[in-house]
């Protein structure tokens, strides 16, 4: 035992590799820390992540890539959006108005028009649609991108910390040796 030890060898024996020991629990801690912080930003990135991934199987949808019956259903769902029969509404009353307002509200040229401007109102609503669609694809791509490069550098600092427990612990093993 210490008492034994007069010249001190089993101390410093002893104290070498209980600092490796420490520095590498210290290591430890950071590895910990490391992985902890990813799990957290990985989790405050997940909702644009999936809201993203929504958006991007909406255009394919629109777009046809999954087949005939996903983009019947797709533009069935924006046509009978809120925002398509308030532009429709709108639309119409608006004519309407218009036509009251000069004498034309029974001819054939009123019923045209209200097509031609459904229509009109329609395609500018859906290509906003898309782009909107596009913008939040796009976000749910960036957070994707950020949370990769996170990874990353989660996955760099818990392989420094693995080789500073290394380096910790056999330093203190050589420190021990050393002293015998």
């Amino acid at each position: 035992g210490l008492v034994d030890d007069v010249t001190g060898v089993e101390a410093a024996e002893q104290a070498a590799i209980a600092a490796g020991n420490i520095q590498a629990d210290a290591s430890q801690a950071g590895i910990e820390e490391s992985r902890r912080q990813f799990d957290v930003t990985q989790e405050s990135f997940r909702p644009s992540i999936e809201t993203g991934n929504l958006a991007r199987e909406q255009q394919s949808a629109l777009l046809g890539l999954g087949g005939q019956e996903a983009q019947q259903s797709a533009f069935d769902q924006f046509n009978q959006s809120p925002g398509q029969q308030f532009l429709r509404d709108r639309a119409q009353k608006n004519l309407l108005r218009n036509s009251a307002a000069i004498g034309g509200l029974g001819g054939g040229n009123v019923r045209s028009a209200l097509v031609q401007q459904g229509a009109g109102f329609a395609q500018q609503d859906f290509n906003n649609q898309f782009g909107r669609l596009g913008q939040l694809a796009g976000q749910g791509q960036q957070a994707n991108t950020n949370v990769g490069q996170f990874g990353q550098q989660s996955s760099q600092n818990v392989q420094q910390g693995l080789s500073n427990q290394g380096a910790a612990r056999a330093s203190g093993l050589l420190g021990g040796q050393q002293a015998i």
